[in-house]
C-alpha cells in the first residue's frame, strides 16, 4: 500500500505548503481542509491540510503529530472559495485561511461555560454528613428548595459563603457540580410576531427569490427600495422559505451596532437558534456560535463582513443588507477582499442564493443589474405608505451672516428641533466627525500640532482633555504653549466634532436630553445595543453621532434629520468621493419620519448648488446613477474597468518610494495590454504609524491583464510592507 502525504499550509512562518507523511491511524481522517499539528524544526505549528498526494519530492517527511478539531474541516465549497480569494486577491492561501479559521478555532477557545450546582442525595441523607448551622447546611438548604441546579457563582454570592464549603460536598459527592454552555442572545424570550403583509412591489421581490431558492441553483438578487420600504420584512419571509427547504441563511449587516436590532426582529419570528459573529464578541461566545452552526443547530446567522465565511450547512441563502456600505471591503490587511464579492463567489459555488439590498446600490451592483447579472426588483415607496421626508438644503454662509459670525446651527435647524422637544418627537443630528475641535494651532506661528507617528492633526477631546490621533492612537496632554515658537498666548483650536455639537446644543437648549453616537462612545462590549435601546425607549431628545448612526436604525419616534456639515467628503479628490456622500445623505435622509409621523430633513451646506446634495435631497438615485455612470464611463472607472492598488509603506521614505517607483517601471516596460498604470504618488495619509506611505494604481478592462502584473510585484521584506488592493474602494488614502 502506498504512503500517503499532506500539503501543509501553516499559520505562521513559512507562506509556501510544506510536506508531511500521514500515520496510519489518521488515514481515514484526513481531508483537504483539516487543521492540523505539524513539526517544524523543534516546535509544533497549527496549520491546513490543502492537498493530499501519494507520493513526496523530499526523502525525509516527518509526520503529522495529530489531527486538530476534527468537526472544523472546511467544506469543499468553503476551499475552494478560499482558494478563489486566493488568486483573485493576490493574497498567500496562509493569510486568507486566517479568514475562515477565527482566533477562537485556531486557539483553541472553548465555549464559555456556567457552572451548576445541585444536590446528588437527599436533602436529609446531606444533613447528615454537616456541621448544623454552619455554611454547608446553609448551602443544602438552598439547592432542596431549587427545583433545579443553581448557577454556583450567584448562589455564593447569595449565602455570602466562600467556595470552600462547596469543594468540600463535592469531595464527598453531596453536591454535584456541572458546566453548561453558558447562553447567548438567541436563547431570550422575545414576543414572536407574525410576517407582516406585503404590498405589490414586495410580494414580487419575495416571488422572484423563493422561485430562485426553489431551482436551487445560484442566483443573485439587487433589491433597490427605498429607505422604510420594508426590504427587511422581505429578508425575513426570505429566509423563512429558506428554512422551509430545511436550508440555512447567512444575513450580514454592515455595522455590528445593526446587530442587536436584526437579532430581535429575528428572534421575534424565528424559534430556530441564531448564530451571532462580529469582533466585539468574546471569543468563547464566536466559539458557542461556531459549534452551533457545525452542529447544524443554528441555521440563521447574523454578523458584519467576516460572518460571510460562518461554516452554515447546507448554505441556501446570502443576504447582504445596505450592500453598498464600505464596512464589507476590508482594507487594512491582505487579503484586501470585499464582503459582498465574496458572498456571490460563496453563493455561486454553493449554488445559492444572495440578495443584496440598498436604497443606494453601488454603481457595479446596479451596472450588473442593468446588464442582467442580477435580478432586480424595486420598491419605490414606504412599506407603511408613510410619505418620504421633507428635504431641506440651508445655506450656511447666509446661516453665519445671520449669526454674526460662525455657528453650527441654521434658524431652520434651531426652530425644527425646538418643535420637537416641544412635542416629544425625537431628533437625530449628523455629523462625520468625532472629538470637541478638529485641531490646536498657533495663531501666531501657524503651527499646527500633528501626531509624530502620523501625518495628521492631533484632535482635542474635552471630556478626556487630551490632543488624540485618530489614525494611531497617540494622545498627549493639550500644551501650555506653542511648541514651535514657545509663544504662550496664541494657541487656539480650529474646527469642531460631535463632542463639541453635544456642548453647543445645550447651551441652545439647557433642559435638552441628549446621546452621542461615535467611535468615543462605542469602546465598550455592548455600548452600540445600549445607546440604540436607551434612544429608542426615548431616554434622549437627541441622538448625535458620525455615520454609524445613518446606517439601517429605525426610530419611530425620530422625525427630523440635521446634517451639520455636508461637504467635508465632497473635497476628497476621489472618483468614489460623489457617490459615496450621495449615499451617506440619502442614508442618514431616510432615518426621519419611518413611521405615523412625517419627516424633515435639514441639510445643512456653504455649496447649496452642488448637484450631489440636490440630488440626495430629492432621493432620486435613477437621475444620480445616469450621470454618475456616464462619467464613469468617460474616464475609464469601474464598472467599465478594474482597479489594483498597490500600496508601499516603510520607515525609510526615500528607499520606501524608490522600491514603489522601480515596481511601476518593471510594470511598465511589460506593457500589459489594456492596462494603464498610473504614476507613484504620496498616499492621502502620506505617513501612518511612523511609515511612509506610496502608492500607484492600475487599470484594464481585462482582469486576465491585472493577474499576469501580480509575480511582477515585489513580497514584504521586514522593511517595506507591500500591501496590493483589488478592488480598492479609494484611490487617495
Amino acid at each position: 500500500m502506498s504512503e500517503t502525504f499532506v500539503e501543509v499550509v501553516l499559520d505562521r512562518s513559512l507562506a509556501r505548503p510544506l510536506d508531511y507523511a500521514v500515520p496510519a491511524h489518521l488515514l481515514l481522517h484526513v481531508k483537504v481542509g483539516a487543521r492540523v499539528e505539524v513539526p517544524l524544526k523543534n516546535v509544533l505549528k497549527q496549520g491546513t491540510i490543502s492537498a493530499i498526494k501519494h507520493s513526496s519530492e523530499f526523502l525525509k517527511v516527518r509526520p503529522i503529530a495529530r489531527l486538530l478539531l476534527p468537526e472544523a474541516t472546511l467544506s469543499p465549497a468553503l476551499w475552494k472559495l478560499a482558494d478563489w480569494m486566493s488568486h483573485y486577491y493576490a493574497a498567500p492561501l496562509q493569510k486568507v485561511l486566517k479568514c475562515f479559521f477565527p482566533p477562537n478555532v485556531r486557539k483553541g477557545v472553548k465555549q464559555k461555560q456556567l457552572q451548576r450546582i445541585a444536590l446528588a442525595v437527599p436533602k436529609e441523607e446531606a444533613l447528615l454528613h454537616v456541621v448544623k448551622n454552619g455554611p454547608q447546611t446553609k448551602l443544602i438548604e438552598a439547592l432542596a428548595a431549587a427545583k433545579e441546579p443553581l448557577p454556583l457563582a450567584e448562589l455564593l454570592t447569595t449565602l455570602q459563603i466562600s467556595r470552600s464549603p462547596v469543594e468540600t460536598l463535592a469531595k464527598k459527592k453531596i453536591v454535584l457540580i456541572e458546566a453548561v454552555p453558558i447562553a447567548d442572545l438567541s436563547e431570550e424570550e422575545f414576543f414572536q410576531t407574525r410576517p407582516k403583509s406585503l404590498n405589490k412591489e414586495q410580494e414580487e421581490c419575495l416571488a422572484k427569490i423563493i422561485s430562485s431558492l426553489e431551482s436551487k441553483q445560484f442566483a443573485s438578487h439587487l433589491i433597490h427600495g427605498v429607505t422604510g420600504s420594508g426590504k427587511t420584512e422581505v429578508y425575513m419571509q426570505a429566509i423563512q422559505a429558506a428554512l422551509e427547504q430545511n436550508r440555512s441563511a447567512i444575513l450580514l449587516v454592515p455595522e455590528i451596532a445593526l446587530t442587536s436590532q436584526t437579532i430581535e426582529r429575528l428572534r421575534a419570528r424565528f424559534q430556530q437558534k441564531i448564530a451571532v459573529l462580529h469582533h466585539k464578541k468574546s471569543l468563547g461566545e464566536r466559539t458557542a456560535a461556531w459549534d452551533d452552526l457545525l452542529k447544524n443547530e443554528a441555521q440563521i446567522v447574523v454578523g458584519a463582513r467576516s460572518a460571510i465565511f460562518a461554516p452554515a450547512q447546507n448554505l441556501g441563502l446570502i443576504i447582504i443588507d445596505e450592500e453598498h456600505d464600505g464596512s464589507y471591503k476590508q482594507s487594512d490587511e491582505a487579503p484586501c477582499y470585499h464582503g459582498r464579492d465574496v458572498a456571490v463567489m460563496r453563493a455561486h459555488l454553493e449554488k445559492a442564493v444572495v440578495v443584496l439590498g440598498s436604497a443606494t446600490p453601488s454603481l457595479e451592483s446596479y451596472a450588473n443589474a442593468k446588464k442582467g447579472k442580477y435580478i432586480l426588483s424595486t420598491l419605490s415607496s414606504r412599506a407603511t405608505s408613510a410619505p418620504m421626508p421633507k428635504v431641506q438644503i440651508v445655506d450656511m454662509k447666509t446661516a453665519c451672516d445671520k449669526a454674526g459670525g460662525f455657528t453650527h446651527f441654521s434658524e431652520e435647524l434651531i426652530e425644527a428641533l425646538r418643535q420637537r422637544v416641544e412635542v416629544g418627537e425625537q431628533a437625530l443630528l449628523f455629523l462625520n466627525r468625532r472629538g470637541y475641535r478638529r485641531q490646536q494651532m498657533c495663531g501666531g506661528c501657524r503651527h499646527v500640532l500633528k501626531c509624530p507617528h502620523c501625518d495628521l492633526a492631533l484632535t482635542y477631546h474635552l471630556s478626556s482633555n487630551i490632543l488624540s490621533c485618530h489614525l494611531c492612537n497617540y494622545q498627549r496632554e493639550t500644551p501650555r504653549e506653542c511648541p514651535s515658537c514657545r509663544s504662550s498666548e496664541s494657541l487656539e483650536f480650529k474646527g469642531f466634532g460631535t463632542e463639541h455639537v453635544e456642548r453647543s446644543l445645550h447651551a441652545l437648549f439647557p433642559s435638552i436630553r441628549t446621546l452621542r453616537m461615535d467611535r468615543d462612545t462605542t469602546q465598550q462590549k455592548n455600548s452600540h445595543e445600549e445607546l440604540f435601546m436607551q434612544f429608542r425607549a426615548h431616554k434622549a431628545d437627541v441622538l448625535i453621532g458620525t455615520q454609524m448612526i445613518a446606517k439601517g436604525f429605525h426610530f419611530p419616534s425620530a422625525t427630523l434629520v440635521g446634517v451639520l456639515n455636508a461637504d467635508t467628503a465632497l473635497n476628497i479628490p476621489d472618483f468614489r468621493s460623489g457617490e459615496q456622500v450621495f449615499q451617506l445623505l440619502t442614508q442618514v435622509a431616510g432615518r426621519a419620519g419611518r413611521s405615523e409621523l412625517p419627516g424633515e430633513v435639514i441639510i445643512q451646506t456653504y455649496i447649496p448648488d452642488h448637484p450631489i446634495l440636490a440630488l440626495a435631497a430629492a432621493q432620486d438615485y435613477n437621475s444620480f446613477y445616469a450621470s454618475e455612470i456616464e462619467e464613469r464611463k468617460l474616464f475609464s472607472y469601474p464598472p467599465f474597468c478594474r482597479l489594483i492598488k498597490i500600496l508601499f509603506s516603510g520607515e525609510d521614505a526615500a528607499a520606501t518610494e524608490r522600491l514603489a517607483q522601480s515596481t511601476c517601471s518593471k510594470i511598465q516596460e511589460l506593457k500589459p495590454e489594456g492596462a494603464e498604470i498610473l504614476p507613484v504618488l504620496p498616499s492621502g495619509h502620506p505617513k501612518i504609524k511612523d511609515l511612509y506611505r506610496f502608492q500607484f494604481i492600475i487599470k484594464s478592462i481585462n482582469p486576465r491583464v491585472l493577474e499576469s502584473i501580480f509575480p511582477s510585484i515585489p513580497a514584504s521584506t521586514p522593511e517595506i510592507l507591500v500591501k496590493i488592493d483589488v478592488d480598492p474602494l479609494n484611490t487617495f488614502f
